[in-house]
């Protein structure tokens, strides 16, 4: 673990993940909360919340001086790495891969269905790794299409197509296709999380804010440590704001975009989030992502 001193007590054994630095000066936790216990004290100034390369974000071990690898921006070790990997691509889902292969080899008579599921049930997961979900979702249609009388294979499926379609926004559509696996998949699954996430999409698409402010909050139940589960609860605050010109509603906003902000003040996609937030504040107009950024490619700023 790494220790950092406070420019403002002194203190010389802070450790770097309690840490903030706000133009420049780094601030312990009871530094920070006593300099900055209003938060428009922070406005126009650089906040950076400062993570410790050293110290394992999902698990929380101290690896001493050696930085450990990252996935996005965050430190992960070893360990969680692989197991943030196996629940990805679970254990039964291997098994089942294993299934198809002992089928094929051992077969007392070649059945080129089942080979050619496997074939595609490998491609699906290359490509789902490699974050063309559209595609991945398409090959595993191709498997289940193949072998229909598993039950297990068409299952997946139906799961593949529920991400694909939430990322193409289509919220309905993935609702739809998660509504099929519930029940059916191991616990590892984060279907909870998506079918929330398909209800927040959904609820928006609607002009349902109260109902996007409910899903928004229970996703952020489930993990308080993502600036954009934060955020997108700050959004859906913004929407009724801007529906309601109710100054609670911009204040719940102002103040969950704060919280999201001491967590992750530098990456590209939480800034533009942030920025479309503060547009909704300031201007009282909704428009989606994808609009935003076709009118403002370079960001919106207040005139």
């Amino acid at each position: 673990m790494r220790h950092v001193a406070c420019d403002i007590c002194g203190n010389g054994t802070v450790p770097l993940n309690n840490t903030v630095k706000v133009d420049g000066k780094i601030y312990c936790g009871n530094c920070f909360e006593s300099h900055f216990a209003d938060q428009k004290l922070l406005e126009g100034r650089s906040v950076e919340k400062e993570i410790d390369p050293t110290v394992c974000s999902s698990c929380g071990t101290d690896f001493g001086e050696i930085e450990l690898p990252k996935i996005a921006t965050y430190p992960v070790c070893r360990t969680c790495e692989v197991e943030i990997k196996n629940k990805t691509f679970p254990t039964w889902v291997k098994a089942f891969l294993v299934g198809i292969l002992l089928i094929v080899v051992f077969s007392s008579i070649w059945n080129w269905k089942y080979y050619r599921a496997y074939n595609d049930i490998q491609q699906s997961f290359e490509l789902f790794q490699k974050g063309n979900i559209v595609e991945a979702s398409s090959r595993m249609n191709v498997a289940s299409n193949a072998v229909p009388e598993v039950e297990d294979l068409r299952v997946l499926a139906a799961y593949f197509n529920g991400v694909a379609l939430l990322s193409a926004d289509k919220s309905d559509e993935a609702m739809a296709e998660f509504q099929k696996c519930q029940g059916k998949l191991p616990e590892d699954y984060p279907l909870e999380n998506l079918m929330i996430q398909a209800r927040i999409g959904s609820s928006f698409d609607r002009g349902d804010y109260n109902g996007f402010l409910v899903a928004a909050k229970e996703n952020l139940a489930l993990d308080t440590t993502q600036a954009v589960s934060l955020t997108s609860v700050a959004s859906a605050y913004a929407c009724l704001y801007a529906k309601s010109g109710e100054e609670a509603n911009k204040k719940q906003a102002s103040d969950y975009l704060w919280r999201a902000k001491q967590i992750d003040s530098t990456s590209k996609e939480m800034s533009q989030y942030y920025n479309m937030v503060e547009y909704r504040l300031n201007t009282r107009n909704i428009i989606r992502r994808e609009e935003f950024i076709k009118q403002f490619p370079n960001g919106w700023t207040k005139n």
